[in-house]
């Protein structure tokens, strides 16, 4: 194993699959809500406002016949797009009978026709984004941004009835859920939102982490990306300087020192002593990221969001519901379910990407400094069948690299954020241990981010 590999490569995968087992498809862009955690409000956002028409949707043919799972939605609002019903009811034609179909939906456009004629149509689970139970905008992050539920739960509970009621009509057993974005302003709203989701009758609740756009958004953020093997390593050799009376906190600067009292010298061979196990047992670590958190959890900032998922836990035990938590930090083994579970992303524009990270342009701000992401895409499913572009030598590689996960763990790297992951003002080309995938800082590889695939 490389020495620099933060967790054992893991076991080989299985045969490469001729098809994607799933498909998320981005029916528009467009939406009705300016929400303050949205990937639209990003800076150098490029995503124009398009909506993916019928005759490019029946061209996904050939893949939903082998499809186990489809996700209506994308960066808009799925119900604006006038022919969703349609291509649910295309998709149900030719996909598996044990395949399911769904999206998510901000459910304020839900109304009693529109319900029956998706529910008719083969949709089957409906996830509704709900951030917030106040109105108004007390508590939200961003002060002309939107949050879920903040115009009004009465209108969101309206429209899990509408669902329920058309599920009942047609004797379709419907999955409902909510999807909860986890920031500091409303964190304190989740146990409230999966409790009044319990007392709906809702089937599952997802949260996940918020991928801030900008430096305001990352101060929302509650994701510690310290992996538990590098804070463990930073807690060992902190007990360690705490017993002599010293503190890795005061190690700021003096590396740089031409003179150095013996207090300082001592320190200074602590945080060598700490860099060179993480070296030798193959741990990334950001001393600084370490220090921050260490300084964050002394205020009780892990105490309290475990306490809050336990609240929420709880609940969610006592009213048989689904409760989908992502981890306090970022996991010391990654892993890309969608990849893993064979997932291709298909844009408005009729565009194949491998992820929800790679499918549009737009900038994004992760540990301390400005990201600028751009589409990974493959082909048009305008111009080539999807099943052959799947299969095609470019995706086909980008996978294979991808299940290898031979790749830096950028948010735990002494020198992020670097040139490789900045992409600017150049198109990433290569990380520094040679991957030609852009992955060693998605944050749904670390487990911060999760969706309804």
């Amino acid at each position: 194993m490389n020495r620099l590999h933060p967790h054992p490569t893991p076991a080989a995968p299985g045969p490469e699959p001729s098809f994607p087992a799933r498909l998320q498809v981005e029916v528009t862009t467009r939406c009705n809500m300016r929400c303050a955690m949205c990937v639209k409000s990003a800076p150098d956002s490029d995503i124009p406002e398009t909506d993916l028409d019928l005759e490019a949707f029946r061209r996904l043919t050939p893949a939903l016949a082998r499809c186990e799972a489809l996700v209506l939605n994308g960066i808009g609002e799925p119900l604006l797009n006038p022919d969703l019903a349609d291509m649910a009811a295309l998709a149900r034609k030719t996909m598996p009978e044990s395949g399911w179909i769904g999206f998510q939906t901000n459910g304020l456009l839900v109304t009693e026709p529109l319900a029956d004629r998706l529910v008719e149509a083969g949709v089957d689970t409906f996830c509704v984004s709900v951030d917030t139970l106040e109105m108004g905008g007390h508590g939200q992050p961003c002060g002309d941004g939107e949050l879920h539920g903040g115009t009004g739960a009465a209108r969101l509970e309206r429209a899990f009835h509408l669902l329920h009621e058309a599920g009942e009509r047609h004797g379709r057993r419907l999955r409902l859920g909510v999807e909860f974005v986890l920031m500091r302003d409303t964190a304190a709203q989740l146990p409230l939102v999966v409790r009044w989701a319990g007392e709906l009758g809702l089937g599952f609740a997802i949260v996940s982490h918020v991928l801030p756009y900008d430096p305001a958004m990352q101060a929302q953020s509650l994701f510690n990306p310290n992996t538990p093997a590098a804070t463990a390593l930073f807690e060992k050799w902190q007990a360690r300087a705490l017993r002599e009376g010293l503190d890795l906190h005061d190690q700021h600067g003096v590396a740089w020192k031409f003179v150095k009292s013996d207090r300082e010298k001592r320190l200074h061979e602590l945080v060598k002593g700490l860099l060179g196990e993480a070296e030798e047992s193959g741990v990334w670590v950001h001393l600084p990221h370490l220090l921050e958190w260490d300084l964050r959890n002394r205020e009780g900032a892990e105490r309290n969001l475990a306490h809050l998922f336990r609240q929420a836990g709880d609940v969610a035990g006592r009213t048989g519901m689904e409760l989908r938590l992502p981890p306090l930090q970022a996991c010391d083994e990654r892993r890309c379910h969608f990849v893993e579970d064979g997932t291709a992303f298909v844009t408005s524009k009729g565009d194949v990407s491998p992820c929800q990270f790679l499918w549009h342009q737009y900038a994004c701000h992760l540990d301390g400094g400005r990201k600028m992401v751009r589409p990974w895409l493959f082909g048009n499913v305008r111009e080539h069948d999807l099943v052959d572009i799947w299969q095609s030598a470019a995706y086909t590689d980008f996978r294979r690299q991808v299940l290898e996960y031979e790749y830096p763990y950028c948010s735990n790297c002494p020198f992020v954020p670097c040139d490789d992951i900045k992409g600017a003002p150049f198109p990433f080309d290569c990380d520094c241990l040679g991957a030609t995938i852009p992955c060693g800082h998605c944050l749904w590889c670390m487990g911060g981010l999760q969706c309804l695939l």
